[in-house]
């Protein structure tokens, strides 16, 4: 073989190296990225889930509060709490403001 023979001969066997190469690549990341993307789906989804238990035990805690505030603000307990204080208002009605007649 000459020598130019050889240099197109390593020439080519470098291009058909580097071809092979990229091929292999290609397919290693096409094989990976189904994997990959699986992967990720599923955090996002855990993720979610986390993100709406979190909502539900809020809103619960919401209910909660308000329970307690419409408890708390009941004429049953306001009136309990007032016999309990000794302030009598049960006994006694207190006009808290004039309504209607003449001046």
């Amino acid at each position: 073989m000459n020598e130019e023979s050889q240099n197109f001969v390593n020439y080519s066997n470098r291009i058909i190296v580097r071809g092979f190469l990229c091929v292999v690549l290609l397919a290693g990341l096409l094989l990976i990225l189904p994997l990959y993307m699986q992967n990720r789906m599923t955090r996002l989804y855990a993720k979610s889930h986390e993100l709406s238990e979190k909502e539900e035990m809020l809103h619960r805690e919401i209910l909660l509060q308000e329970l307690e505030i419409n408890k708390l603000s009941s004429l049953e307990s306001l009136s309990g709490f007032a016999e309990e204080a000794g302030l009598g208002l049960n006994q006694v009605p207190t006009k808290v403001r004039v309504v209607g007649g003449s001046k």
